[in-house]
């Protein structure tokens, strides 16, 4: 799990038809982001960089599922 990071909150343009928004991606293994996170807020993007932090924290494992 240690090769798996959360990176930084950044601003990202619109999202979904919506103004500004805020993101934290989550990098795989080979350090690709495979997943963003957007908010509508920094305050949210910063408070849910935490909460997927959290949840990451003494994790086994992490399997991208292939679609």
């Amino acid at each position: 799990m240690k090769r798996w990071r959360v990176g930084d909150v950044q601003r990202l343009g619109a999202g979904g038809g919506a103004g500004e928004t805020w993101g934290v991606a989550l990098y795989d293994e080979t350090g690709k982001p495979c997943v963003t996170f957007r908010y509508p807020k920094e305050t949210d993007a910063k408070a849910g960089r935490e909460h997927i932090k959290a949840a990451l924290m003494g994790v086994a494992s992490v399997t991208k599922v292939q679609g």
